[in-house]
């Protein structure tokens, strides 16, 4: 396993976070007003890349392949050559010892295969940017006072750029044969005296007592070639960014200013922009090939006696494969304004001006790819070959075979940008006083690109055949002979895009006034603009791919009668594809002005 992990470039440039300026002004008559400013920038830029790669590979062979050898039997089993038995007694000598092979009790070969393969790979970056900023201004009494000057400057910016790659490969090659053979060559010719003599007639001597020679025909035990085959790869990729912008902004300008007073002058500016990029990539792939064979071979002269015979296979293989992405982008920007005065005469009207500027761009792109080929041979071939009859067992051959690929790709992405803005200019000036003038200018905007790709492919080939194979000179007896296969086949794929943008902008501003001669109208002036882009593309393809093969194909071929047993062949074969792809979109706008004057 390799496993690559590249984390780059986090910087993160802040001025002046937070600010508070608090300025009191003195009571000289026609003093100038307080001049008070606040500048703030935030920068942050992130870059992650993360590659992962598992890879698997196995190659399991398991064979047992016992042989035998016999020469078979003597030609005589009674007494040897020479007539007749002396008076004195049987012989001796006991029989020969080279005898039939048998078939050293039961042939098995037994194959547990296992393999798989895990990949992840991620990124997670979380930026947050803060500001606040107050300023209190308060003049102290005077004549002629000018009025409290206020600027508010704020500045923030994020970029997140994440990359995550992932790759699991799973590579199979399973193969368990079991192939025992035996020879011989055959039953004796004759059981009794060799030599075609008399039995002789004197007392004890007759016919040897050691019975019939051990050589004869090939008895063979119950040949099994079991296989169990599992592999599997596991691939996911993600990437997670969260971006939170907070800007709060508070200017308050109090004046006891009685004669001639000027009005105060508020400025306040907010720009909020945030890039997040983000791309995730999986692939998963399991191969699996798994051949389990048995294949016991009997050759005699004489008669043969078969045992049962089985070829189990199961043979599973899977492939899963997910990538994601999830953005969350925050903005929210509170301006307020507040100029009160307490002037009566003459005084100048209060200005007012408040910016906000909030964008937020936001790229997701997460494909997916599972991919399962599987192979699967399960093969029970017995061969009976002899020259008397044959007496055959019970043959079958099972297999059970899984396969399925399964895709999920999938982007989530959620933009607020949320506006206050607050504006509230008081005056208690009764006679030649100026209006106040307030202005407020906001400007949302957010785009929102998504795509999802997903794809699952599922290939399947499974063959399974029975096929027991009796030849003789003699009679035939076969035992049941059966191929029972199942197999299932499945591709699922997913892919979808959830995009959610919500903008809110409250603009209020209220310019009270007790003048009652020669009074200025309020200026009061509300700009708001709110743009939202949400483009999203899902794209999902899901493909199952399924030949199943049974066969049950007993033969017999003989010069004397056959009696066959029951001969079935079962077939079970499940295949289906599912694909699913879609798109969600909730996008919501909310604007409120509010001016009273």
């Amino acid at each position: 396993m390799r496993c690559k992990l590249i984390a780059a470039a986090v910087s993160v440039i802040a001025f002046a976070v937070p600010a508070t300026a608090m300025a009191d002004g003195g009571g000289s008559p026609g003093a100038g007003g307080l001049g008070q400013a606040q500048l703030a920038g935030q920068a942050a830029t992130t870059l992650q890349g993360a590659l992962s790669s598992a890879n698997a590979q196995q190659t399991a062979i398991n064979t047992n392949a016992p042989v035998s050898v016999s020469g078979g039997h003597p030609s005589g089993g009674g007494n040897p050559c020479g007539c007749g038995t002396p008076n004195g007694g049987p012989p001796k000598g006991g029989p020969p010892m080279g005898g039939k092979p048998n078939g050293g009790g039961s042939n098995s070969a037994n194959q547990g295969a296992v393999n798989g393969a895990v990949s992840g790979a991620g990124n997670n970056a979380d930026t947050t940017q803060n500001n606040t900023q107050t300023q209190m201004a308060n003049a102290g009494k005077a004549i002629g006072g000018g009025g409290a000057g206020q600027a508010q400057g704020s500045d923030q910016k994020s970029v997140t750029g994440q990359l995550a790659g992932s790759s699991a490969n799973a590579d199979q090659t399973a193969v368990n044969g079991n192939s025992p053979s035996s020879v011989s060559g055959g039953q004796p010719s004759d059981g009794g005296n060799p030599c075609g003599c008399g039995t002789p007639k004197g007392g004890q001597g007759g016919q040897p007592q050691d019975g019939q020679p051990q050589g004869g025909d090939p008895s063979g035990g119950d040949p099994s070639a079991n296989q169990f085959a599992g592999n599997g790869a596991l691939s996911g990729a993600g990437n997670n960014a969260s971006t939170t912008q907070n800007n709060t902004q508070t200017q308050t300008a109090g004046s006891n200013c009685v004669v001639g007073c000027g009005g105060a002058g508020q400025f306040q500016a907010a720009g909020q922009s945030a890039v997040t990029l983000q791309g995730a990539f999986s692939s998963a792939n399991a191969n699996q090939t798994a051949v389990n064979a048995n294949v016991p071979v009997s050759i005699a002269g004489g008669s043969v006696s078969g045992g049962s015979n089985s070829a189990n296979q199961g043979a599973v293989n899977g492939a899963l494969s997910g990538a994601g992405n999830n953005a969350d982008t925050t903005q929210n920007n509170t301006q307020t304004q507040n100029a009160g005065s307490n002037c009566l005469i003459g005084c100048g009207g209060a200005g007012q001006a408040q910016l906000s500027g909030q964008k937020a761009f936001t790229g997701q792109l997460a494909g997916s790819s599972a991919n399962a080929n599987q192979t699967a041979v399960n093969a029970n071939v017995p061969v009976n070959i002899a020259g008397g009859n044959i007496s055959g067992g019970n043959n079958s051959a099972n297999q059970f075979a899984a396969n399925g690929a399964l895709s999920g790709a999938g982007n989530n992405a959620s933009t607020t940008q949320n506006n206050t803005q607050t504006q509230n200019a008081g005056s208690n000036c009764l006679i030649g006083c100026g209006g106040a003038g307030q202005f407020q200018g906001s400007n949302q905007s957010a785009a929102t690109l998504q795509g999802a790709f997903s794809s699952a492919n599922a290939n399947q080939t499974a063959v399974n055949a029975n096929v027991p194979v009796n030849i003789g000179a003699g009679n035939i007896s076969g035992g049941n002979n059966s191929a029972n296969q199942g197999a299932i086949n499945g591709a699922a794929s997913f892919a979808g895009n959830n995009a959610d943008t919500t903008q809110n902008n409250t603009q209020n501003q209220n310019a009270g006034s007790n003048c009652l001669v020669g009074c200025g109208g309020a200026g009061q002036a509300q700009v708001s603009g709110q743009e939202a882009l949400t483009g999203q593309l899902a794209s999902s393809c899901a493909n199952a791919n399924q030949t199943a093969v049974n066969a049950n194909v007993p033969v017999n071929i003989s010069a004397g009668d056959i009696s066959g047993g029951d001969n079935s062949a079962n077939q079970f074969a499940l295949n289906g594809a599912l694909s699913g792809a879609g798109n969600n979109a909730g996008t919501t706008q909310n604007g409120t002005q509010g001016q009273t004057g």
